[in-house]
């Protein structure tokens, strides 16, 4: 009895033993698997930490840029409005995408003045695929849809516009040429042209709003040399009609032909030859040119040009006329001139008028086709009136 009864305080011992080294098992198992949790933790939270150092980095950089703009800036827009002429202008523009958005590619496309075609003015790193004189329509393609819209677009966002907006970009689009950002050049709206980069050679945070500004002093640099232009062309008036003056002639066609070749837009020359002001200096020849000029003020685009060459003889320069634009203008200005009257009751009689087209893309001088002007055959109308 006694043997039994040791022999289960033996057995009973040597459970609970067991019973204790099953529970130790259990606990170090225990604190194994939250040992790992915790590391696996600990390794989360420095992953977290290192990415968290990468962000501050790269938000130290986009500050650094953002300093570095801030000194460069005021230089860029002195530099951008020295130009003197709008291909100067567009070239420091361009030139400005390599050195401020370190765009591998980059484009300048300026906006003719009917606001309806866009046409190549300087390209970096696209001349095998834009070639010189590439232009587009307002509304075509990722470019065109940027001066229509007003607003500049990412390519990584296009995911954002209808499929109507993505299937006319693609259908429309320039073969080849994917620029990452289009920013137009706009003033109270007035479009002067699109500025397009891409190919980038790092990543700059500030890349989008350095953009919208470039694009924004562009504007108003091209803004400045039309309004030289025009205060150019008033200093030469002539007194009587208000027109420029015959030494404007040749350099303002050559202007125009210049927007033919570049818009791929074609350009109507019409002569008017007003018979009873052919009298120099007489004062029904003022009186005539005078009610001459006031109605041509009046029926003419904003965008057209009117010179005075002789006694009698006016040119006008209109932008984007084609042969049926020229034989309605030609029709209207033949039937309401004649029977103009001036204050002191004289009409101003038979007209003559002469015109030439020049179709978009085709380059030409312009004494030449002045010469081919004076060369075609006139029409004259009288007019009908009271006596």
């Amino acid at each position: 009895m006694v043997v039994g009864l040791i022999t289960g305080l033996l057995v009973g011992a040597a459970t609970a033993f067991l019973i204790c080294l099953n529970l130790m098992h259990r606990k170090e198992k225990v604190a194994s698997e939250a040992a790992a949790l915790l590391t696996r933790s600990v390794r989360r939270a420095n992953s977290e930490i290192s990415k968290l150092r990468l962000k501050e980095q790269e938000f130290e950089k986009g500050q650094q840029a953002g300093s570095d703009l801030i000194l460069l800036f005021p230089d860029l827009v002195k530099m951008i409005f020295t130009g003197r002429s709008s291909d100067e202008v567009v070239d420091y523009i361009n030139r400005a995408c390599q050195s401020l958005l370190k765009a591998g590619e980059s484009a300048v496309f300026l906006s003719d003045r009917t606001g309806a075609r866009l046409g190549l003015a300087a390209s970096t790193g696209l001349s095998d695929i834009l070639g010189e004189h590439m232009n587009l329509g307002l509304g075509d393609g990722f470019v065109g849809l940027a001066a229509e819209t007003g607003r500049l677009l990412f390519r990584g966002e296009l995911d954002k516009e209808s499929v109507l907006v993505r299937r006319s970009i693609v259908m429309s689009d320039i073969p080849g040429f994917k620029p990452d950002y289009a920013a137009p050049m706009q003033v109270e709206g007035v479009l002067y042209g699109v500025i397009t980069a891409g190919a980038f050679g790092d990543k700059g945070s500030m890349r989008r709003e350095t953009l919208r500004a470039l694009a924004a002093v562009g504007a108003a640099a091209l803004e400045n040399v039309r309004l030289l232009e025009r205060f150019g062309r008033s200093s030469n008036l002539d007194s009587e009609t208000g027109f420029m003056g015959k030494i404007a002639l040749e350099p303002a066609l050559e202007n125009e032909l210049e927007r033919v070749e570049r818009f791929g837009s074609s350009l109507a020359v019409i002569e008017l030859q007003v018979e009873s002001a052919e009298a120099e200096g007489s004062t029904t020849s003022r009186e005539t040119m005078g009610v001459t000029a006031k109605h041509l003020f009046a029926s003419l685009r904003n965008i057209d040009l009117g010179i005075r060459t002789g006694q009698g003889t006016i040119i006008l320069l209109l932008p984007g006329t084609d042969e049926d634009g020229v034989k309605s203008v030609t029709g209207k200005l033949g039937g309401e001139l004649p029977i103009l009257k001036g204050d002191n009751g004289t009409h101003v009689g038979s007209v003559q008028i002469r015109s030439i087209v020049v179709e978009g893309g085709i380059r030409q001088a312009a004494m030449d086709l002045l010469d081919r002007l004076k060369s075609q055959e006139t029409m004259e109308f009288e007019g009908y009136y009271e006596i």
